[in-house]
């Protein structure tokens, strides 16, 4: 437009020529936006898939100058921050149990606590002392996470229990803290019958080792309990505390004297319905209960039938 015209010239190809270069200047312009924009968005897009689908190794590791620089970088940070919490949560959980985790992020984790009906099972290792005092610390350890691991894994993974609490050489579990449509009571038997088979299946293994096998005690019983957390403003405890808590130990403490290694209490026969067999021992006296309580030895013999849910008051 602004050069002067000369006879050589020839408008039309002085006009496409001008027009390519145009075209070219488009398409390169186009491109760089595209590098700048586009590639950071996609970027974010797909490590934010990731992220969603709880893959957190994701690294974006782009240094730029511009506001897409500095939102990629708070990324990468969100994203190492959720991966720290991630695994104290799997840690968290591995310590106190995966269902007592989720009831504690579900709840005010203040000094609280909320009355629920539950069942509550106590697992006890016989003489235990007495093994302590002849074998190896290794072995010692060994055994016991042998025991634990088999237990543990019929209480959680296949009969909705919490492993609350190890005592040493057992534990206390829960069963229906919650869960108000489960029938916890039920789930608890099974969950005993379970484990006194798992128990005999170890045993063969520890026999097998030239180790002495395994002999427990179960207590079962069902009540009214405090669910929640206890303790001081700097240390809590998610637990369950009740005088159901209380009877379920005597009720296993009572295998001892009765010879019999899973014991319920009426509450949790009249629970179960007719779901196992069982015999009905005579009353016994419990220490802290007045009068003798109802105690039922759970049969091991037959299959049981399928724990219906529903709840129970």
């Amino acid at each position: 437009m602004f050069a002067p015209l000369s006879a050589a010239m020839k408008i039309q190809w002085f006009a496409v020529f001008v027009g390519v270069v145009g075209i070219a200047f488009g398409v390169f312009t186009a491109l760089m936006l595209s590098w700048l924009v586009a590639k950071p968005i996609d970027q974010l897009r797909t490590a934010a898939d990731a992220v969603a689908h709880g893959k957190f190794d994701v690294h974006l590791g782009v240094t730029r100058a511009d506001e897409f620089g500095r939102l990629l970088g708070e990324f990468d940070h969100m994203v190492r921050e959720l991966k720290d919490k991630e695994k104290l949560r799997q840690t968290f959980g591995l310590h106190i149990g995966r269902r007592a985790a989720e009831q504690i992020l579900a709840r005010d984790p203040g000094l609280s606590g909320v009355e629920e009906e539950i069942t509550v099972m106590f697992v006890d290792m016989r003489s235990w002392t007495a093994r302590a005092s002849v074998s190896a610390p290794a072995e010692v350890v060994e055994v016991m996470n042998d025991f634990f691991r088999v237990t543990v894994r019929v209480v959680e993974e296949e009969h909705r229990g919490m492993v609350n609490k190890y005592l040493g050489d057992g534990f206390m579990a829960i069963f229906g803290a919650g869960d108000s449509t489960s029938n916890h009571a039920c789930d608890a038997v099974a969950a005993g019958r379970e484990i006194l088979s798992a128990v005999n299946k170890l045993n063969d293994e520890l026999v097998a080792r030239n180790r002495a096998p395994i002999q427990i005690g179960i207590g079962i019983h069902s009540g009214p309990a405090i669910v929640g957390s206890v303790g001081s403003p700097q240390r809590l405890e998610f637990t369950a505390i009740g005088n159901t808590v209380n009877i379920a130990s005597r009720i296993e403490g009572l295998t001892k004297t009765t010879g019999r290694p899973l014991l319920v209490t009426a509450a949790v026969r009249e629970r179960t319905g007719d779901s196992f067999s069982f015999e009905e021992l005579p009353p016994q006296e419990v220490r802290g209960i007045d009068g003798r309580l109802r105690v039922f030895a759970v049969r091991s013999e037959g299959e049981p039938k399928r724990c219906e849910d529903g709840s129970h008051s």
